[in-house]
């Protein structure tokens, strides 16, 4: 019985293996790029002790903890502790979000595209999808323990130890396959690709949500979330090796329940049932109504998402008002005016970081939809577009336009989320302009990667997900632009990078100029390549 159900488990690897190879690649040299090049940086970046200080005081502002994971403050810190306390919970967050993008397509994708139901007439097992899906998981997993634990061994990292280098890569590994099983679990519930990942893109942010908040309020109880789990290893100065141990079991627990629900649902059927539209619908006459009417669910998910997510960010500011206000010091030489003004520009320097998660979620939602006009007609979704006389130009429009409108408007509940969480907890708030000076910075910056993504949809499809790479890249350049001492024209190899000081200053003329023409011309030709190539060209 065990034989039958995973028959043919190793073909199938093969098969997942030489069909994402490219995606796989690029994960990994990004992953392990961050996690080696900064810990041979780190001491390159911060030589002295007066930098060293320097930057723990900036790691342990609320506003930073929030974003990167607590830091000790009973231990004496070294390059190692401080490395840890910075990527344990931003690197295991990148790993958890690339398991779910292996894992998703490599099991409801190739569902929902007829390749189960081909290949199941042959003497393939009922579960061999999914061991596939997931060894697939651990063998990229797994080659990033290997890679980031030898290349920390080599980093020789000041107050590192072989204990901690080997623990903090196998934490990072850890939380990848256990968020990749997730995302197989999630390709029971459904039976749809897009609305599977969805689940698990939520599943990775309300961990890493439910950790902000914990870290900030009381960091010991931050074992709630599945990110905080690596942090209560204590990666260098305790070593507690129990977080394996939860990951592991939990990994067991996901991947069994997995198990059970395949074994109970229909093949192209999903636990969660998919309510009935209406056979004759005047929003399926044409293809931008249709792809509307058919993307509801996601749309309304992506944008309570955002809200969510703004709501938790802005939740916090009070903490880092407090930073200000609650310093004897500050009362005693400075007036209520001027510290209501520096509660506000370390603010605005926070939001400037923050900005960046709430465009790159927009872009996101923005690339993913655009990459559909791909997959669609791969599907034999176009066909039908096609067949009545309905040109490429409204076909290719009513993508890219419902595409921008949505990355826009993920943007804009983010930062609506984000103005009213902070209104809620700080006496005197931020005042709206500055979070419609995001919206604008940002606006045309977002718009420039959507268009990436159709150049490449347009031009090499088979390539689309560089655009998503691309926009992961982008997000790690501003990211930590500050730490690694970036130079201007490195920031700047990403639109992002042309609008850094927002919401500190509005952006430019001749900046908003630039990307106006940098979006015509890319619209211009991403059009142009469409209208010449086939529809299942690669």
């Amino acid at each position: 019985m065990l034989k039958e159900n995973f028959a043919q488990t190793g073909a199938l690897l093969k098969i997942n293996l030489r069909r994402d190879g490219v995606k796989l690649l690029a994960w990994f040299l990004i992953l392990v790029g961050l996690l080696v090049g900064y810990a041979y940086k780190i001491g390159t970046l911060f030589a002295g002790a007066k930098a060293i200080a320097t930057l723990i005081a900036t790691l342990r502002t609320p506003a930073m903890i929030a974003i990167m994971g607590y830091i000790p403050d009973q231990q004496p810190m070294t390059e190692a502790i401080i490395y840890s306390s910075e990527m344990v919970v931003f690197m295991s967050l990148f790993a958890g979000l690339a398991s779910i993008l292996i894992s998703v397509p490599a099991t409801r994708g190739a569902e929902e595209a007829g390749l189960v139901e081909l290949l199941r007439a042959k003497a393939v097992g009922h579960q061999a999808f999914i061991a596939a899906a997931w060894l697939e998981n651990f063998l990229f997993n797994g080659l990033l323990l290997l890679a980031t634990g030898l290349g920390l061994q080599l980093a020789a990292m000041d107050g590192a130890n072989s204990a901690g280098n080997w623990l903090l890569a196998a934490l990072i590994a850890g939380s990848g396959l256990l968020f990749g099983s997730l995302g197989i679990l999630a390709a029971q519930l459904t039976r749809e690709a897009r609305t599977a990942t969805s689940y698990g893109l939520a599943a990775l942010g309300l961990a890493y949500l439910l950790r902000m908040v914990l870290d900030v309020s009381h960091h010991q109880a931050n074992w709630w979330s599945l990110l905080g789990w690596p942090e209560q290893a204590g990666v260098y100065y305790r070593n507690n090796g129990w977080p394996i141990v939860w990951q592991v079991l939990a990994l067991v627990l996901v991947l069994v329940a997995a198990m059970a629900l395949n074994a109970q649902r229909d093949l192209n059927g999903g636990l969660i049932a998919v309510r009935p539209g209406k056979t004759t619908s005047r929003f399926l006459r044409g293809p931008l109504t249709a792809l509307v009417k058919s993307d509801q669910r996601s749309f309304w998910s992506w944008l309570l998402a955002a809200v969510v997510i703004g709501l938790m960010y802005g939740s916090i500011f009070n903490h880092i008002a407090a930073i200000i206000t609650a310093n004897p010091l500050m009362q005693q030489i400075v007036s209520a005016g001027k510290q209501q003004q520096a509660v506000t520009q370390l603010i605005l320097n926070f939001l400037t970081l923050l900005s960046v998660v709430l465009a790159v979620l927009g872009t996101i939602r923005g690339q993913l939809l655009l990459n559909h006009l791909d997959l669609d007609a791969h599907k034999g979704y176009l066909e039908l577009y096609f067949a009545r006389p309905i040109s490429r130009l409204r076909v290719f429009s009513s993508y890219l336009g419902w595409s921008l409108l949505n990355a826009w408007l993920v943007l804009a509940a983010g930062l609506a989320g984000l103005y009213w969480g902070s209104a809620a907890v700080m006496k005197q708030p931020l005042a709206l302009k500055y979070f419609v000076r995001i919206f604008s910075g940002y606006f045309l910056p977002v718009a420039v990667l959507v268009i990436v993504s159709a150049l490449l949809v347009a031009w090499a499809p088979r390539w689309r997900q560089l655009g998503l790479v691309y926009t992961g890249v982008g997000f790690v350049l501003m990211y930590f632009r500050s730490l690694l001492k970036l130079p201007t024209w490195v920031v700047q190899l990403v639109p992002y990078g042309w609008v850094r000081q927002v919401p500190l200053k509005t952006i430019n003329g001749a900046t908003v100029l630039s990307l106006i023409v940098i979006s015509l011309v890319g619209i211009g030709l991403a059009y142009w390549g469409y209208r010449r190539r086939d529809q299942n060209f690669n």
